[in-house]
């Protein structure tokens, strides 16, 4: 190839070079958005961190990962996944299903890529560190627990799950939000004691409620008596006073009268002339006490 040929192919080699430097160029910028942090590698080494905004690498010897930063939620014991454990008292669980509400540490997001790798990875955090966790402490708590209070102190559950998961994932670039015990399924054997026990405890509270009842009516009735007996009391005492009023002022007429006798003679008179009715008496009484005819006057 001679001089002049060299000369004919140098432009066409620049653009090919200025063309593929712009392809790879393209490919190697990136946007990154406000949920999203990025790791840069050089050589497998992490050389820096990225942002938000628009950022470019070099091709071929560098490379990043993207973590998204929102808040996820994952859930552990689904069909592919059965938890099991043990009440306190020794009732079996056949499953349950916990899910976890969590993001990672924008601001510690290289540990993450140090600690967990590449965030295409199958062995992802909670596959390598979260999940594992979550089996142990759950089956270790769920053992503190009667099936009784699993049931009915459910909030208190996930309070202590959740506290202890903090504390176990303190370390590492996660940031537990909350954790939350979705769905308990006893052994049937234990469901069918569990509604036997509920019917039960319905039919005692209605047997209360049916009592107390009794017990108010019972009360109502002993009232009204008593309201009653009071009443009839107060009218007996009320009727007393108007005859004991009565009397004392019969007696009091009385004894005005026979004061008023006892003054003056001639009233005494004067009474027996107004109660005579004109007839003579035919006998009076003799000195022995023997009645005496009088004479009958012409």
């Amino acid at each position: 190839m001679d001089k002049q040929d060299v000369e004919l192919i140098k432009p066409a080699l620049i653009w090919i070079f200025l063309f593929l430097f712009g392809v790879l160029s393209f490919f190697n910028i990136y946007f990154i958005d406000e949920g999203e942090r990025c790791v840069k590698t050089t050589f497998g080494e992490v050389s820096g961190t990225w942002e938000p905004g628009l950022h470019f690498k070099f091709p071929l010897f560098q490379s990043v990962e993207v973590y998204n930063v929102r808040v996820q939620k994952t859930v552990f014991g689904d069909t592919e996944n059965i938890l099991t454990a043990y009440t306190n008292d020794q009732q079996i669980i056949k499953s349950y299903v916990i899910s976890i509400t969590w993001k990672y540490d924008a601001n510690r997001i290289a540990e993450v890529y140090k600690n967990f790798g590449s965030s295409r990875s199958d062995n992802s955090v909670f596959y390598t560190v979260v999940s594992p966790l979550v089996q142990q402490t759950s089956k270790t708590i769920l053992g503190q627990y009667t099936a009784s209070t699993i049931v009915q102190e459910r909030a208190k559950l996930e309070s202590a799950l959740d506290i202890k998961l903090k504390e176990q994932l303190a370390n590492y670039p996660i940031s537990v939000i909350g954790v939350q015990l979705e769905d308990v399924n006893f052994s049937e054997t234990y469901e069918q004691v569990i509604e036997q026990t509920a019917q039960k405890k319905m039919e005692i509270d209605k047997a209360k409620n049916e009592l107390q009842k009794i017990e108010i009516e019972s009360k109502q009735a002993v009232a009204k008596a008593d309201a009653e007996n009071k009443a009839i009391k107060l009218r007996a005492d009320a009727d007393a006073y108007q005859i004991e009023i009565k009397a004392k002022a019969e007696a009091n007429a009385i004894k005005l009268k026979a004061e008023a006798l006892k003054a003056n003679k001639e009233l005494i008179d004067l009474t027996i002339a107004e109660k005579w009715n004109g007839n003579v008496p035919q006998t009076v009484i003799g000195d022995k006490g023997s009645l005496v005819p009088l004479l009958k006057v012409q």
